[in-house]
This record gives C-alpha cells, sequence and structure tokens, in this order.
C-alpha cells in the first residue's frame, strides 16, 4: 500500500515511523524545514550556550504518556530532559504592583517576594473545582463560564485571573476565553494523581522531527513541496506537488491544520461534509519571540517567576523565563498585542492555534465518524484532546491502527503498561475512539 502524507509536523513524521515496515509513504511539507510547530533554536548568552523551543516547549509524563513512549522508543534517554520549575506571576497594566507572585517550586535558592492574597485564593478554588470536574468526568461542550462564575470569587478576579490565564494559553481575548472547553481550560493544570510535573527537552523538541525522519528512512519526505492540487481517479488520489511532480497513492492523510486541509479538499468532489467539520475548528493567530532582555517582567527581580502574564486591553500575554530551569537569562514572550517590543530580540515567528471551544469538540467527535472514508485520513493536534503534543502522536496512532495494524512499532508504541494517564487521556476522546 502506498500513502501520501501531507505536513511533516510530529503527526505526520509520527505515522511515517509507524508504517514503515508495512507501507510506501511519501510526506510532503510546504515549508522548508520539517517539525512543523516543534522549532528549536541554539541561543549564546553570558551562561554559554544552550538549546530552546520557540514553538512547542513544554512537555508532561504524567498528561503525555503515548508521546514520552515514543521519546523513548527514539532514544531519547532521562538524563535529556529536565524538570520546569514552576511559579507564577500575573501583572496587570496600570497597576505598581503584581496581582499576584506565587510560592515558586521547589524552593528558590533566591529571595523571593511572594505576594497571594485574593488572586491566589481564587486559582486554588478554580484548580480544586477543575480537579473535580475531571474527576467526574463533566462534559468536555461545558464552557468555561460554567466553572468560573459559580466560584465565590470577586468579577474582577475572574476576569484578570481566572478567564486571563486560558486566555493567554490559547491566545485569545479574555471575553473570548470564558467560552473554551472548561475541561480544555483546565487539561495542562490538572491530572488523577495531582498537579502535573512539567519538563522540557535539552535538544529541544525539533530534534524529535530528524530523529523521526532518521528512522523512517524508506519514506520519502519531500520538504518546500506543498499540495497544489489533489484529485482522486479510480479509487486512488494523485497528488501534485508545488515542484511539479506527481505522487499517486492509495490512502490520503491529511497532517496538517484544519484550515489548511479544507482548503485543500475545497476542489475535490464529495467532501463538502468533510469540509464543513473542518470549518468548526476556529483559528487564532500569534507571535512569539525568545529575547535575552526581561521586557516584560516586574522591576524587582523578587516578583519575576517562571510564567509572567500581563493583562492589558482585554488581553493577556506571557513570558516564560528560563533562568530556574535552564540557566540561562533568556524570555520567551507573547508579542502580538504588547505596545512595544523587547529591545534584544533573538527570534520572531508568527504562528497559528487552534480554540478549543464546545464547538471544536463536537467537531472532534464528527471528525472521528469520516475517519478513512474513500481512503481519507486526518492527524493532527486538533484531532484529539487539547492540541498538544500528546494529541499528535495519538492522532497518528488512530491511523496507524486503520492503515498498518499489525505494525511492530505500532505495537511497541502501545505496549507501555496503561497507567492513569493513559487512561485519562482516552476518556477525553469522543466515544467512537
Amino acid at each position: 500500500m502506498r500513502v501520501g502524507i501531507v505536513g511533516a509536523g510530529l503527526s505526520g513524521l509520527t505515522l511515517a515511523w509507524l508504517l514503515a515496515s508495512r507501507c510506501r509513504t511519501v510526506v510532503l511539507e510546504s515549508l522548508d524545514r520539517i517539525g512543523g510547530t516543534m522549532r528549536s533554536v541554539h541561543v549564546r548568552t553570558g551562561e554559554g550556550q544552550t538549546t530552546l523551543d520557540l514553538g512547542a516547549q513544554d512537555i508532561s509524563p504524567d498528561l503525555f504518556p503515548a508521546h514520552r513512549r515514543l521519546l523513548s522508543l527514539l532514544g531519547f534517554t532521562d538524563g535529556q530532559f529536565v524538570d520546569c520549575p514552576a511559579s507564577l506571576t500575573v501583572l496587570k497594566a496600570g497597576l505598581k504592583e503584581p496581582l499576584l507572585v506565587s510560592p515558586h517550586t521547589p524552593e528558590p535558592a533566591w529571595r523571593r517576594a511572594e505576594r497571594l492574597g485574593p488572586a491566589w485564593h481564587a486559582l486554588n478554588l478554580y484548580l480544586q473545582r477543575a480537579a473535580e470536574w475531571d474527576k467526574e468526568d463533566v462534559s468536555w461542550e461545558r464552557p468555561l463560564a460554567d466553572l468560573v462564575e459559580p466560584l465565590p470569587v470577586s468579577p474582577q478576579i475572574k476576569h484578570d485571573v481566572l478567564y486571563a490565564r486560558p486566555a493567554f494559553l490559547f491566545c485569545c481575548g479574555i471575553e473570548r476565553a470564558m467560552t473554551l472547553s472548561a475541561r480544555a481550560a483546565a487539561a495542562f493544570y490538572v491530572s488523577a494523581a495531582g498537579e502535573p510535573s512539567w519538563q522540557q527537552l535539552v535538544t529541544g523538541l525539533e530534534s524529535v522531527a530528524w530523529a523521526l525522519a532518521a528512522r523512517t528512512p524508506a519514506a520519502t519526505i519531500k520538504t518546500a513541496a506543498g499540495v497544489r492540487q489533489i484529485r482522486r481517479s479510480d479509487g486512488r488520489y494523485e497528488l501534485l506537488d508545488t515542484t511539479g511532480e506527481r505522487h499517486i497513492v492509495d490512502e490520503l492523510v491529511l497532517a496538517v491544520p484544519p484550515w489548511e486541509a479544507a482548503k485543500l479538499l475545497h476542489p475535490l468532489a464529495g467532501t463538502r461534509e468533510v469540509r464543513d467539520v473542518l470549518a468548526a475548528f476556529e483559528p487564532v493567530d500569534t507571535t512569539y519571540a525568545l529575547h535575552l532582555d526581561p521586557a516584560y517582567l516586574p522591576e524587582c527581580r523578587e516578583q519575576w517567576s517562571t510564567s509572567t502574564f500581563e493583562v492589558h486591553d482585554g488581553w493577556s500575554e506571557s513570558t516564560d523565563w528560563f533562568g530556574p530551569g535552564r540557566g540561562v537569562e533568556v524570555f520567551k514572550s507573547q508579542l502580538t498585542h504588547r505596545d512595544r517590543l523587547p529591545q534584544q530580540m533573538v527570534l520572531r515567528e508568527d504562528y497559528r492555534h487552534l480554540l478549543i471551544t464546545p464547538a471544536a469538540v463536537r467537531a472532534q467527535r464528527r471528525l472521528a465518524a469520516l475517519q478513512g472514508r474513500e481512503g481519507l485520513h486526518f492527524a493532527g493536534q486538533y484531532t484529539t484532546w487539547v492540541s498538544s503534543q500528546e494529541s499528535a502522536v495519538r492522532s497518528a496512532v488512530e491511523v496507524a491502527r486503520r492503515l498498518a495494524p499489525r505494525s511492530g512499532r505500532l505495537t511497541d508504541l502501545l505496549s507501555a503498561a496503561p497507567d492513569e494517564g493513559v487512561r485519562r487521556a482516552s476518556r477525553t476522546l469522543p466515544p467512537s475512539r
């Protein structure tokens, strides 16, 4: 069987790796590099050189069991992961003092000026209630407002903290955050074992893409070769890429964002239903940058945290400080709605994110029912759970189960004991999965 995969991000490359011994695959990527949102940068500072991620960054062994298993099979060892220290500062434009400076975990070696009060109390009430919803397996179609509004918290704190935090996570306005799926908004903050742990890969997540490609030598992987046209004839697909080459495949997998998949399918007869489903996934654009100056952190260093977000003009935008975890004075910030830019910018890039709304949850369920129809499949972060590295891997697994159920690599990836993290992830999927 010959399989065409459009998109060389994590889901597309993982699928090619899973199919390696069973199918002939061709992977077409419109960009001039592989990796999709995995974008790693070598940064040199006074402390030395380190590799940091501008795109996807943090991974959780608690919440990402399939992803962690994949990295193990690719040869990544425990020594290549570093634990992420955790602390949070909340700023509001126009105020001299932060709304919140949380405790730092683990206990920091430097003096820290904690500022708790109403914001800290509200955040803990929210997390407690979110954990209850997780335990009760409340519908993912319930909006965030259903969880937040009943809490005994002032409207201002709800706006500036409880809605602002998921707003920066999903890169949307604070008012828009009220309509997100409540379960999705809290998914990265609660787990069956309590607050999940997070890590970073010292070689950068882009190295995962190169490891997948290196271990799939029989696959044809073409970069700078987007798909110009898709035709279906005699039960097979013909793909014309932007270099002018044609590829005939038996099965087609679109491992690209839903808005790109819908555009590719638009000229293809019989795809109206699936294009309507893809249109239900709502994108939002944002800009990230790595920089060397603490442009958006408090003047007082004792109030710095590994994660800081500032509320301004109806938006909430974040800054990550790599110092405590990686030992370098480098920062990663959202710039989309800022009124000023960092003075020492290393790299700046635009990204398009997915809003996990109740409509998106329903669309995931509808898309699952259409998977594989007429040899057309969909993979990617948006197809399941909360748009993450784990979602991308699991989407590849689901397609591989249809195309190559006897794949040895598929068996290896699924062979890990089904711990609670795997069971939790399974509960979040539509019933058909």
